[in-house]
């Protein structure tokens, strides 16, 4: 089963597979006012491309999330930004 190996800028790493699946987190702004709420976005799951592996897959993830969880653990919200290397496993 395909893998990548995540590096946070906080030193920590993270290991996802194929066939996992995330949820982004977006921000939308209530009419006529400045606040924004945090809302649950799109389901991007990870699947493996034949020559890149699962790398297009999770950049298309960061690229359309501002933040991201896995939906079988909600419990831990991913920062897009905060991901300093991707690795093929």
């Amino acid at each position: 089963m395909p893998k990548i190996k995540v590096y946070f800028s906080d030193g920590s790493t993270e290991i996802f597979h194929e066939e996992q699946s995330f949820v982004s987190i977006s921000f939308i702004e209530e009419n006529n006012s400045d606040d924004l709420f945090a809302s649950k976005g799109k389901i991007y799951g990870l699947y493996s491309h034949i020559d890149a592996g699962l790398l297009p897959s999770f950049l298309e993830l960061l690229a359309n999330s501002k933040y991201f969880s896995d939906v079988e653990n909600e419990n831990i919200v991913f920062s897009s930004s905060a991901i300093t290397k991707i690795e093929r496993l």
